[in-house]
């Protein structure tokens, strides 16, 4: 089912979660209004959910596979179809009736979300062999973390993200979950209220309890890293890009996918945030999720065209870009 040629010497990155066919209408002037029409400026029709940072993951050069449910249906051949085209394997996926969908309501600059589906994930088979690097979510990691245990044993680097928790329980096994991760990559609310704390620098902290490694995104404040040393926790704030945002959809993804490749390629974590930020960056001034990651080349070059960009995150971009090519040239 929906295997793909993996390029040769390219890291292996599986992601988990559920996947949708995204519907983005972007630049409303207001809300929705019973009986009314509103003619907008940009839209787009993509796979999204899971396939975010799987997309992202693949453009950036990575050899990218979803664990996740595909539906049977219409819209779910042409998720499956776009997904083949973005160099996605799904042959770990499995099947179910109906096809998640989302429409994408974008305004000001954030958006609105309407979903009709299941959000469901399967649990990975025994017999899948371990990557390079597993994109998971804390409440997956719950429920997968003895099978996830297992390929970090083999070297797998585990990073997890957080999600909103709707239900405002923010649970500790969440946390305690973390004990099979490497990496968890909250945004700056996320860590705040699965903490308690009241400031950033001190949920990174409190989070160094669960997991070596904490990398707290937040916006123009930038991204701050804490990580777990024999003494006290070592912390680090990563400054901002500057850039206009259009559509935020897949941002955090983009940002995940940038880190994974980084992590991937042995660069060092700072440079894996880099790459983060750019792919990130790139995301937002485009209309879309998955639609709008970038490709490892463009973003160098997008990276190259502005000073500012470059001076900060340029260098970076450039050693992973090399490290990739030099692993596809042996």
């Amino acid at each position: 089912m929906g295997h793909v040629t993996r390029r040769r010497g390219r890291p292996t990155v599986y992601v988990a979660g559920s996947l949708f066919l995204d519907i983005v209408m972007c630049g409303l002037e207001h809300a929705p209004r019973p009986g009314e029409e509103q003619w907008i400026g940009g839209s787009g029709v993509m796979p999204g959910g899971v396939a975010n940072q799987a997309v992202a993951c693949a453009r950036l050069g990575l050899n990218s596979a979803v664990i996740t449910y595909l539906g049977q249906d219409r819209p779910g051949s042409w998720v499956r179809e776009m997904l083949a085209d973005e160099l996605v394997d799904m042959s770990y996926a499995e099947y179910t009736p109906h096809q998640n969908i989302t429409v994408s309501l974008v305004m000001e600059g954030d958006r609105a979300l309407t979903t009709h589906g299941k959000d469901e994930v399967p649990i990975p088979r025994d017999d899948l062999p371990a990557p390079d690097v597993f994109l998971v979510s804390l409440p997956y990691l719950v429920r997968a973390q003895d099978r996830i245990a297992q390929w970090r044993e083999q070297g797998t680097i585990v990073i997890a993200d957080a999600g909103w928790d709707a239900t405002g329980e923010w649970p500790r096994e969440h946390l305690e979950a973390l004990a099979a991760a490497d990496v968890f990559v909250p945004n700056c609310s996320e860590a705040m209220h699965y903490t308690r704390t009241l400031t950033i620098p001190e949920a990174a902290e409190a989070l160094t309890s669960f997991v070596p490694t904490v990398v707290v995104t937040c916006g123009a404040q930038g991204v701050h890293i804490a990580h777990r040393s024999e003494g006290s926790p070592t912390a680090v704030v990563v400054p901002a890009l500057e850039v206009d945002a259009i559509d935020t959809t897949g941002a955090g993804d983009a940002f995940s996918a940038g880190l994974a490749t980084g992590l991937a390629t042995g660069a060092p974590l700072t440079d894996a945030v880099h790459l983060g930020q750019c792919a990130a960056a790139w995301t937002v001034c485009r209309i879309g999720g998955s639609s709008a990651a970038p490709h490892m080349g463009e973003l160098g070059e997008w990276v190259a065209q502005d000073p500012r960009i470059d001076a900060l995150a340029g260098q970076s971009v450039r050693n992973i870009q090399a490290k990739l090519d030099s692993v596809t040239a042996l």
